[in-house]
């Protein structure tokens, strides 16, 4: 799965392109401008890796925030933001997110084989987005997958082979991670699914493509994708009422 083209981003002002490696980010911004910015996440590392984005809560400095991030100290009114869910090894994943000024942390939350997260592992940061007079413009969506109870919609135009977009929405009260997968050839969704969940010690069954993270309701936010012909799965994490995990997922497929 090749990166998108980077026509499909927005300008070089509000498109930062991140480096992650094991355990590592390089390229983040220091200061961002608030409205719509791109962030590609280039994973060069031998891992899956993720950027989750926190907003800083009140009471922290972005230092002493991504120092609780990194100790496992995570107050409990945290609040998540739109960031680029799981990518693999030699993958770019992008998404476009609305960001109101503020300041932000970021991490990966993504285990090694040890078992360790790799924000435990020192992978972690922070950026801050100010005010600005141009909070730039939307990327045009293809189509929109919204979250919503045990389903996911999938609306708009039947998504074909090329560079393409979509628009993410949420309808939880709780933050909620969603993620792309193309399926390897042979392999299920269920086949994927089972190795999502046990991501850093089962043999992979697809590959991660990227997706939003930390989606709350109201958030805005897509994400842009080179679709090639083959079978995907789009998940969102959910628990059962006795809190045991699971997805909830929709397959398509691309064609030539």
């Amino acid at each position: 799965m090749g990166a998108p083209h980077d026509s499909a981003v927005a300008s070089a002002t509000r498109d930062y392109l991140v480096t992650a490696t094991d355990y590592a980010y390089t390229g983040l911004p220091v200061h961002a401008p608030s409205g719509w910015v791109t962030l590609r996440l280039a994973n060069r590392g031998s891992e899956q890796h993720m950027l989750g984005v926190l907003a800083v809560p009140v009471g922290y400095t972005p230092a002493t925030f991504v120092d609780s991030l990194v100790h496992q100290h995570i107050p409990p009114d945290v609040k998540g933001w739109a960031g680029v869910d799981v990518v693999s090894p030699g993958d770019t994943a992008i998404v476009s997110a609305y960001f109101p000024p503020g300041q932000y942390a970021v991490g990966c939350f993504v285990k090694s084989p040890d078992g360790v997260l790799h924000v435990v592992k020192g992978m972690a940061g922070s950026f801050d987005v100010v005010a600005a007079a141009d909070t730039g413009l939307a990327p045009v969506s293809d189509a929109v997958a919204t979250m919503s109870g045990s389903n996911i919609d999938l609306t708009g135009t039947p998504l074909k082979s090329g560079v393409r977009t979509l628009r993410v929405l949420s309808d939880g009260p709780h933050f909620r991670d969603f993620q792309l997968l193309k399926l390897l050839p042979g392999r299920s969704s269920q086949d994927a699914l089972t190795w999502y969940a046990n991501r850093a010690t089962v043999a992979p069954a697809a590959t991660a493509i990227g997706g939003v993270s930390g989606m709350y309701a109201g958030q805005k936010a897509s994400m842009t994708a080179n679709f090639t012909p083959g079978s995907y799965v789009m998940l969102f994490d959910v628990q059962d009422a006795r809190g045991h995990p699971g997805f909830v997922h929709r397959t398509f497929a691309i064609r030539r």
